[in-house]
């Protein structure tokens, strides 16, 4: 039977005596009604995972000391994907199966067609909301890994990061099946940019394939944003991994 998990950053990991706050202690201490004495999951999301014995519950915080603890390599290759902000609800469940499907990280594009458009306020709002979501869906599938989410950017501003190699799923005619298009030699990174409801404009995809973006297939259907931004991750990790 598995331990009940909790998420503490790394920043937060000071040696064998261990405290969850904030969400996670009330997780911990109000919901699970956990006790000194229990025994519980503690994880870092960078592969650090320890089992703790709880020593002390508050109404704010949970002391805990790490009985044992283990480290997961990361992949060899890293993951990362470009989406292009779309719906609430349907970019939501993209975060929750990019963490199932062991993304490194998330960095959420702002397109000609992208219909979300946030203010500052609104931006910081929805990172933590979209974070607090992740971890959440990392500590029910026992993934020791949680990807970096970062803030919104432009389009132009996605073309320029840097992969070992870079794919786009599309429409066009010069698509290639993902594992004819992948290079012989072994990657470190892919970035991955996946395009919004209603796709890439025609300009913009032009400039991704200017960029160095490989154009691949996904099959004979047209899937929606959420749909290929992990059918894409599934294929990637059964192909690298």
């Amino acid at each position: 039977m598995s331990l009940p998990r909790f998420h503490l950053s790394s920043a937060h990991w000071t040696g064998p005596h261990l405290t969850l706050a904030g969400d996670e202690a009330q997780h911990c201490g109000r919901v699970m009604r956990k006790q000194p004495g229990d025994t519980i999951e503690i994880f870092d999301g960078a592969g650090r995972v320890a089992v703790c014995e709880i020593t002390h519950v508050s109404k704010s915080e949970v002391q805990a000391q790490i009985t044992s603890e283990t480290r997961v390599e990361p992949f060899q290759t890293s993951i990362h994907l470009l989406p292009a902000l779309i719906k609430a609800e349907p970019f939501e469940w993209l975060l929750e199966k990019a963490v199932e499907l062991g993304a490194a990280s998330i960095q959420p594009i702002i397109t000609e067609r992208t219909v979300i458009h946030l203010d500052v306020a609104q931006t910081e709002k929805k990172l933590a909301k979209w974070r607090r979501h992740m971890i959440e869906s990392a500590k029910q599938c026992h993934t020791p890994f949680l990807p970096e989410l970062k803030a919104p950017i432009a389009f132009a501003a996605s073309l320029k990061l840097a992969a070992d190699f870079r794919l786009i799923p599309a429409l066009s005619e010069q698509t290639r099946r993902l594992k004819q298009a992948l290079p012989a030699a072994k990657l470190s990174s892919v970035a991955v940019l996946i395009g919004p409801e209603g796709d890439f404009t025609p300009e913009e995809e032009a400039q991704a394939f200017k960029a160095g973006f490989v154009p691949i297939t996904l099959g004979p259907l047209v899937l929606r944003a959420e749909t290929a931004a992990i059918a894409t991750l599934a294929i990637l990790g059964h192909e690298l991994r």
